[in-house]
């Protein structure tokens, strides 16, 4: 018997496309070539080492030290520190270090001194619990709830009925707690990139989390990426190489790219969810199957922006991980003598005011570091606005905003009011990146779990007959490539065109883990399948 190898082609460096590549070279008769668009590998991992220079230290213009610091612009959180998921053995390998954030600091509203604690803990166990009875109820009615139905008009219904005037009535809840509850839902918002309007109810339950504390990374998200590098070294690694067509038949791939064409039996596909809604009409020939198609455009994708605030002393509290601002009527429009003070133009105005109606939140590095720095966060169409801004302009903008709730911002005593602004800052722009327009998948509205395991099944491609050109178009399985009558279809047991990312993760998408798990998944799939020109008699 002859073996004769195969050749994979795996398109896309980040963690799903690093982990299959690993897994396919362990195969001897298996030749991996992995083709990154980036000059670097680890996709929406990035790590800033040398973002402060020492000579920007030595300016006095940031604090002391944070040359030392690395910063993490893409993933920076580890969902689940526990040995049952998989990220916990790359964890400790890289010698990951993390914290447990736990602390928060509350504003209702402006012009108004931060809540007690005890009073936002409490709103805040209120919304864990209603959070967890929101997933319970999907679980328990998911036939009885509309597709249609999102997490915000479920939500609307549950505070519409608590109407009781009695506290010691089980549906009773006060209009100010009813607020904070309205505005610290949009966490939920936050996490998962998506609008409350557009989340979907029915599946409000679908992601897997596992168990351990949340925390995040302070050494450099990086140092996972790094024990992935390591074990390539039977991987043919091509950076700078943008793919820019996949064809498919019923014996090769051909992958053309900026620099060349390349050939193989199989392809793997680890393209952020983005990229795919942008380009795949014209990535892929034959086009991909409808059921492709329509996962593409039904599953959410979206932004998760962060600003780097390096400030020259510290105003908030010291031991403190978060700052959450509630929005209110208040907020509604920003302060207009405080858009003058920091005058502000149009496109700053317009993100301002959308950032003030979400619930606007920060990290504070100074449990972690003891600097004196702010990550404030942004999604959906906040983040959207911020990106279009400059990092000066941006960085305007968060202050304006905190000055809504810290007179001391604007005070012109000395050493206050400006002498407290932040003269640098850097901001992420992942929804402008042309190799991921967007930081993470969701489940919106219209969407299924199903459109995610999808993408589990290999596309094939092969040849119509007489008969079928005159009807595949109404064929929902399949489309047609119009210039070679090829068709394409999804074929468990001999497709060559596969797919990983954490949008392809069900119960794990929107994660590091879920891109893992899915890398390693697609990988057993390839050396599993039986081609029949890997052997000979």
């Amino acid at each position: 018997m002859t073996v004769h190898p195969r050749n994979v082609v795996v398109v896309g460096g980040g963690v799903a496309g690093i982990a299959a590549a690993i897994e396919l070279s362990k195969n001897p008769n298996v030749h991996v070539t992995l083709l990154e668009a980036r000059d670097r590998l680890g996709g929406r991992i990035v790590t800033r080492r040398n973002l402060i220079s020492p000579d920007l230290e030595s300016s006095g213009l940031v604090p002391p030290g944070t040359s030392e610091i690395a910063f993490d612009f893409g993933a920076s959180w580890i969902h689940g520190v526990d040995p049952s998921n998989p990220l916990y053995a790359l964890v400790k390998a890289g010698h990951v270090e993390y914290v447990h954030t736990d602390t928060d600091l509350m504003f209702f509203a402006p012009s108004q001194p931060a809540l007690p604690t005890e009073e936002s803990n409490y709103y805040w166990k209120v919304v864990w619990d209603l959070l967890d009875e929101a997933q319970a109820y999907a679980t328990e009615h998911r036939d009885q709830i509309p597709e249609d139905m999102s997490f915000l008009e479920w939500l609307n219904q549950y505070l519409d009925a608590k109407q009781s005037d009695d506290s010691n009535e089980s549906n009773y809840m006060s209009e100010r707690l009813k607020q904070a509850v309205r505005g610290l839902s949009m966490y939920w918002a936050d996490e998962n990139a998506i609008p409350l309007e557009k989340v979907s109810m029915k599946y409000m339950d679908a992601e897997e989390i596992f168990p351990g504390e949340h925390s995040l990374v302070h050494n450099g998200f990086d140092r996972v990426v790094k024990v992935l590098e390591d074990q390539l070294k039977d991987v043919t690694v091509l950076l700078d190489h943008v793919v820019n067509r996949i064809e498919y038949d019923d014996t090769e791939v051909r992958v053309s790219t900026s620099k060349g064409l390349f050939t193989a039996d199989q392809v793997l596909v680890t393209l952020p969810l983005g990229v795919l809604k942008a380009h795949s009409e014209t990535l892929f020939s034959p086009p991909l199957p409808a059921t492709k198609q329509r996962a593409i455009q039904h599953l959410g994708f979206g932004t998760m922006y962060k600003i780097l605030l390096f400030f020259p002393t510290c105003f908030w509290p010291d031991n403190v991980h978060f700052i959450n601002f509630l929005p209110s009527k208040l907020t509604k429009e920003p302060h207009p003598h405080l858009v003058a003070r920091f005058n502000l133009n149009d496109r700053q105005l317009e993100a301002l005011a959308v950032y003030m109606q979400d619930l606007a939140n920060y990290s504070s590095l100074m449990p972690v570091y003891n600097k004196p720095i702010l990550i404030g966060y942004a999604t959906n169409r906040a983040a959207e606005l911020m990106e279009r801004l400059s990092d000066e302009e941006a960085r305007m903008v968060y202050m304006c905003q905190l000055a809504h709730y810290y007179d001391i911002l604007i005070s012109d005593k000395e050493g206050e009011g400006e002498a407290l602004w932040p003269k640098v800052s850097f901001m992420s722009r992942w929804n402008q990146d042309p190799f991921a327009y967007g930081s993470y998948s969701s489940i919106p509205v219209g969407a299924t779990p199903t459109d995610i395991k999808t993408f589990e099944i290999p596309v094939g491609a092969r040849l119509l007959s007489s008969v079928e050109r005159g009807d595949s178009c109404n064929n929902d399985e399949a489309t047609v490539d119009g210039a070679d009558k090829w068709i394409s279809t999804d074929d468990p047991s001999s497709g060559k065109v596969f797919f990983a990312g954490e949008h392809t993760a069900s119960g794990h998408f929107a994660s590091i883990q879920g891109a893992l798990i899915s890398g390693r998944r697609e990988a057993a799939m390839i050396l599993g399948q039986r081609d029949n020109t890997e052997t000979t008699y």
